[in-house]
């Protein structure tokens, strides 16, 4: 289907900033694959096709765009070797996966932890928007109704009114959490946490935010 001058463009998950950043939250059933540039060579190549240029970008918390033409149609740009050496250098072999596996787990804990320890102080944790990974995330560290009293979702949204997969935590509108001002938010879109939590402080919210990943962390913005 490609034209002899044709560029095929794809971009998808970057295994090596999920790796960097333990973004475990973001595997679940509409994401199966997760690239680094190796593999995207390999594959390309086993169809006739090189990788002529290559682009880390934020979308999803990190991802790869490729640039891939026939072999020879055009000058392979730098960015391939430059993010091929980025690659080696980390060694993305399965010993690095066994110790991505390793910080998971001890994420898991110290997030479950923290979260308890807020819990017992008698505090209220209200989370931030429910994305997939956020399912993710709940059902992996053990939370349940018990742990976080709800869920915001801006106003509209479809997810409103139900419950998050596999528990009992309500999905309510983000109204709640400026009227209710809850001490503490859960932030599960928590890649965009940076742009997150300016927002909701100036909409009104007053107490503090918990960035749950890559290491588990209490942000008090109005300090």
């Amino acid at each position: 289907l490609l034209d002899d001058q044709g560029v095929f463009i794809s971009e998808s998950h970057y295994l090596l900033s999920l790796v960097e950043t333990l973004q475990y939250d973001t595997i679940y059933h509409e994401h199966l694959r997760y690239y680094s540039l190796q593999s995207l060579e390999y594959l390309f190549n086993m169809h006739g096709l090189e990788v002529i240029h290559a682009k880390r970008i934020p979308t999803h918390g990190g991802s790869i765009r490729v640039y891939a033409a026939r072999k020879g149609a055009y000058p392979i740009q730098p960015s391939v070797k430059n993010i091929l050496d980025e690659e080696l250098a980390v060694d993305l072999n399965n010993q690095k996966l066994e110790e991505f596996k390793q910080k998971v787990v001890l994420s898991k804990l110290q997030l479950h932890s923290l979260l308890l320890e807020i819990k017992q102080q008698g505090h209220r944790i209200y989370g931030i928007g429910a994305p997939s990974r956020a399912s993710t995330l709940i059902n992996y560290v053990g939370i349940d109704d018990s742990i976080l009293d709800c869920v915001v979702e801006v106003k509209g949204s479809y997810k409103t009114g139900k419950y998050m997969p596999g528990t009992l935590i309500p999905v309510i509108e983000e109204t709640a959490l400026f009227e209710e001002q809850p001490e503490y938010a859960l932030l599960l879109s928590w890649h965009i946490a940076e742009e997150l939590m300016p927002k909701l402080t100036q909409k009104g919210f007053k107490g503090k935010y918990i960035v749950p990943l890559p290491v588990p962390r209490i942000v008090d913005i109005q300090q």
